[in-house]
């Protein structure tokens, strides 16, 4: 796909999995999730693959090497927004569209991906976000949207009102934004909270705030947003493999 360059973000611990290996390289019916990922992205044909390395950096290039990637290392892991901001030299004066994409979420279909971009530039927006409603959206961070229907921000669960956490539609992580608009937005970002940490999320609030919009692809299969985070998320995926059509 001209024009689309993809961001995976794949340098985090995986600290639920109870195990020696990065979350990313567990593998889901005998392959490693990062693997999975990678083939999606490649029936897409983006110009570029950024992969963001950092725990187990070196095991991630091993498993990855037949993969047509460019790694981008996350030396210390401070967040999502900082994962981000690892591919900002290379990337910063790009005018097309970037893709993020997570190394833990093994189910997403290119033809979902696909229609996130095709959406993203039809409606000429400066951010899209592919989003899911559950009945029980748990501890996931919630779209809220302004009086005009685009989005106005993330709000994370623990710092939602309970007006908020009645919201059934919840951010996936998965996201298209313009580039130029996505770096002007990461270098605004802040880590006053809990984790100290830079939230990728921050950036859609700084967008709306300057005048930007944000729209969302909503889809109903939210297994193929689930992210891996311990063994019991594994089976599941595994199991929804075996009962694909």
């Amino acid at each position: 796909m001209e024009n689309t360059k993809v961001i995976i973000l794949a340098a985090g611990k995986g600290t639920r999995m109870r195990s020696g290996l990065a979350k990313v390289l567990h593998e889901v019916k005998g392959q490693p999730m990062i693997c999975r990922v990678l083939d999606m992205v490649k029936q897409i044909s983006p110009d570029e693959v950024y992969l963001v390395i950092g725990h187990q950096a070196a095991k991630v290039r091993e498993v990855t090497r037949n993969f047509n990637v460019i790694y981008a290392e996350q030396k210390e892991q401070l967040g999502t927004g900082h994962a981000v901001m690892a591919v900002e030299p290379v990337l910063k004066n790009y005018s097309g569209v970037t893709l993020i994409l997570c190394g833990d979420v093994p189910l997403l279909r290119a033809e979902t991906v696909r229609t996130l971009l095709a959406k993203y530039r039809q409606d000429n927006l400066a951010g899209m976000i592919l989003t899911v409603r559950l009945d029980d959206p748990k501890h996931y961070g919630r779209i809220v949207r302004n009086s005009t229907g685009y989005v106005e921000r993330i709000v994370e669960y623990r710092d939602a009102t309970e007006t908020e956490k009645a919201i059934r539609e919840i951010n996936s992580g998965i996201y298209c934004f313009n580039t130029a608009e996505l770096f002007a937005a990461l270098k605004q970002i802040k880590n006053q909270n809990d984790q100290k940490e830079y939230y990728l999320t921050d950036v859609i609030g700084i967008m709306v705030g300057a005048g930007k919009k944000i729209g969302t692809l909503i889809i109903d299969d939210y297994l193929q947003v689930q992210g891996i985070n311990d063994i019991e998320d594994l089976k599941k995926a595994e199991a929804a493999i075996e009962t694909a059509p």
